[in-house]
This record gives structure tokens, sequence and C-alpha cells, in this order.
């Protein structure tokens, strides 16, 4: 019996190492979506708030890839270090705001009553 190849559909993390790496690297590295996920494997702490940066300042989709990508608990400590050195960004308040479910971070986006 022959195997299927695994497609980028069926692993959710392949598909978004594929998106991400045209998305935010813009040919400047020169990373293949697997060697992306080896190296968040071997949990490379640098290369995992490297790489959370240029998800959070890059990607259109920023919460589906970095749940794909990254385990809750190192998606908090990750979320929480760039909160506290982006200052007051819009951006990165929302996306946090949807990581998390708070949503006082983001205000300005509540629907007015």
């Amino acid at each position: 019996m022959n195997a299927t190849p695994i497609q980028a559909s069926d692993d959710p993390r392949l598909e978004s190492a594929r998106i991400i790496v045209n998305e935010c690297f813009w040919g400047d590295y020169h990373l293949s979506p697997q060697d992306l996920l080896d190296r968040l494997d071997r949990k490379d702490a640098a290369f995992e708030r490297f790489l959370f940066s240029k998800i959070m300042e890059n990607s259109r989709y920023p919460s589906r890839h970095l749940r794909n990508l990254f385990p809750p608990e190192k998606l908090q400590s990750l979320l929480e270090r760039y909160l506290a050195q982006a200052g007051n960004k819009k951006r990165i308040r929302l996306i946090a705001a949807n990581l998390t479910g708070r949503f006082e971070l983001a205000p300005e986006y509540r629907w007015r009553r």
C-alpha cells in the first residue's frame, strides 16, 4: 500500500508555514516552510520571538497562523512580551484581544451602543 503524501491542507502547521514564508518574509530570508517548522520544533527561543514578530507585523491572518504554529502556553508568553514592547499599536492590541478574549485591549473596535 502506498502512503499518500500529506498536503498542506491536511496539516495546518505546514499550510501556515507556507503562507508565512510568502507573506511575512518577502524573500529577505532563505527559509522554506519545512525549515520554519523544524526551527520551531527545536524550540529555538530567539527564532520563536523573531517569527512571532514577523507574523504580528506582516500577516494578513495573524491569529490563525499563531494558533497553528505555537502551543497556547508559548503563545501566551510571546504575546505578553510583545505587548510590553509594542507600545499602544492598534494592530497589536487587536490581535492580542482576538487571541486572548481580552477585548478591553482594543476598546475602539467595540460595537457602539
